[in-house]
């Protein structure tokens, strides 16, 4: 026998008659003393006893409940920019083409372990911000891939900037990434708080995803080391990705 992989609890149906169950240790004393004074007829007890349960189970799937019929399905996948916006560029590298093949690489291997996806584009096509951002609402997780820029042209590293809420998946975000491409990690062990990003408040970050910063673009050997190597990097964050999928679910 194989049990559905699902938490009983989200369901009025279980709550309520529990909420009976309960309620009916309390009600039972009172209701054997009223039959007791002859308050209530006899034939009542069985009734009032054996109704109560399934008509709150009856109850309970009646009931609507809206965010259980819009259980998310989904993991958002996009790239930063778009094809008008070419984001940092070096060179003939501009990030934003750069980061589309990450994307592209990343949902490969989503796609490979039927994970269920949405992009802001397939191929060469990079939609912009306002695109990736409806893309969000009803995902399990949604994730935008860039990459820095500095003046510095030594400044490296990996960060992932998110809410509070997912420092846990940003860290291990970034750690992958910084493996696959023997970096460092940046902030706190590869979280940044959009509080303390320098870009300060980013509409993806606020409504509720994650921008994983792949480097920088304008340092020459990690540039050569993402283009080297994205695929691998791309294989590690999707195994992050379906490891935190399948713990929602």
């Amino acid at each position: 026998m194989k049990l559905i992989n699902e938490n009983p609890w989200q369901y009025l149906s279980v709550k309520l008659p529990m909420l009976g169950a309960f309620l009916l240790l309390v009600v039972i004393p009172a209701l054997q003393w009223a039959l007791d004074y002859q308050l209530v007829p006899d034939k009542y007890e069985v009734v009032i006893i054996g109704t109560v349960l399934p008509l709150l189970t009856w109850i309970g799937r009646k009931i609507a409940q809206p965010n259980l019929h819009n259980v998310n399905q989904f993991v958002t996948v996009t790239a930063g920019h778009s094809n008008v916006d070419p984001g940092a560029v070096n060179g003939k590298f501009k990030e934003a083409e750069l980061v589309t093949k990450f994307r592209n690489a990343v949902a490969h291997y989503l796609k490979e372990a039927n994970i269920a996806i949405k992009t802001d584009g397939v191929g060469t096509d990079n939609q912009n911000l306002n695109t990736a951002i409806k893309l969000i609402k009803g995902s399990d997780v949604a994730i935008e891939f860039h990459m820095n820029a500095a003046a510095n042209k030594s400044a490296y590293g990996i960060e992932t900037i998110a809410l509070p809420k997912d420092k846990k998946l940003a860290q291990d975000l970034s750690k992958v990434v910084a493996k696959a491409f023997n970096s460092k990690l940046r902030g706190d062990e590869g979280w940044i708080d959009q509080s303390q990003s320098a870009r300060g408040k980013l509409g993806f970050i606020s409504n509720g995803g994650l921008i994983v910063e792949l480097g920088f673009i304008s340092n020459e050997a990690e540039l050569k080391t993402f283009n080297e190597k994205y695929w691998l990097a791309a294989r590690d964050v999707a195994d992050v990705l379906i490891k935190y999928k399948k713990a929602l679910n």
